[in-house]
């Protein structure tokens, strides 16, 4: 299959299925903190970290080693790949905490910060260029948070503030992918970070187990196979389109999940959230489409 020729042209027919990618990805990321929300009353964080990875390493196993082969999925920067993990786990461990009381359309705008907090991150440690768009982009986007948190109106609780950190431990990690991306490939990824993420989270979830019953297996497979549905959809969308076509598809899950969640745990959807949200949106939006443009205008 085609995908991008040599000067960045995309047809029509790319286009369109780099859009069904990315709104399966959604899906996935959707499917991902609704399965959260579904078994964290029956079951521990560890537990469910663990369950994630370990059917993501069972799926990834059985559809890439008979094709790849399993050399092909070992990775050739061991201590680098914990370093990311640990920091992803982190990051898992941290939004999962918040989904259990903090309404999911707060989490999910919350997570719409990330693509500026990485930006952020990139510049700090890689050297990466970033130009006055973004942190622009930046400024606003953290402007955005603080409307939906309104600290010092509301109280600020220990899951609004582990969402953050979440967000920010995330934002770590994908300038880590952005730098093992360079020499290994998107299957090597995703193998390496549930087994390492499957030994991690083993030993917590054993300690804390509780045993799972009959009507939890589907939700634990939507957990475990949303993760992996994200990964590789994401990286098939940018393949086929570009980041400023990919990022306001994936505004499609904000009222999806408040949806969602109205509809199973009766929660509201505040305007202080919509607002919120709105902002982050508009200004990572903005910031990425005058980079896109930019970066055409250069390539002329």
């Amino acid at each position: 299959m085609k995908e991008r020729d040599n000067i960045g042209y995309t047809s029509r027919a790319e286009t369109l299925r780099g859009v069904v990618w990315m709104i399966v990805a959604v899906a996935g990321l959707a499917g991902i903190v609704i399965a959260v929300r579904a078994l964290k009353p029956d079951m521990t964080v560890p537990q469910l970290l663990f369950f994630r990875a370990i059917i993501g390493l069972i799926a990834i196993s059985a559809i890439m080693i008979p094709k790849e082969g399993i050399k092909a999925l070992i990775t050739k920067h061991f201590g680098f790949q914990i370093l990311r993990n640990l920091t992803h786990a982190g990051g898992q461990y941290c939004v999962f905490f918040g989904v259990i009381s903090v309404p999911l359309a707060v989490v999910t705008s919350i997570e719409y910060t990330i693509p500026a907090i990485t930006a952020a991150i990139a510049a700090m440690t890689i050297g990466e260029k970033v130009n006055r768009y973004r942190w622009v982009g930046m400024a606003v986007s953290f402007l955005g948070v603080l409307i939906i948190v309104r600290p010092g109106i509301v109280p600020v609780g220990l899951p609004t503030i582990m969402v953050i950190f979440g967000a920010i431990l995330f934002s770590a990690q994908n300038v880590m992918v952005k730098v093992l991306s360079q020499s290994e490939s998107a299957s090597t990824m995703v193998f390496t970070m549930n087994v390492i993420q499957s030994l991690v989270f083993l030993v917590p979830a054993l300690y804390l187990w509780i045993n799972p019953e009959w009507h939890h297996l589907p939700w634990l497979m939507l957990l475990g196979l949303s993760g992996l549905t994200t990964h590789f959809c994401l990286s098939k969308a940018l393949a086929l389109i570009d980041t400023s076509v990919c990022f306001p598809i994936d505004f499609l899950r904000l009222p999806f999940i408040a949806f969602i969640a109205y509809l199973l745990w009766d929660e509201t959807f505040s305007s202080w959230v919509a607002v919120g949200a709105l902002i982050i949106f508009a200004s990572t939006y903005f910031s990425i489409r005058k980079e896109a443009n930019d970066a055409e205008k250069d390539t002329h």
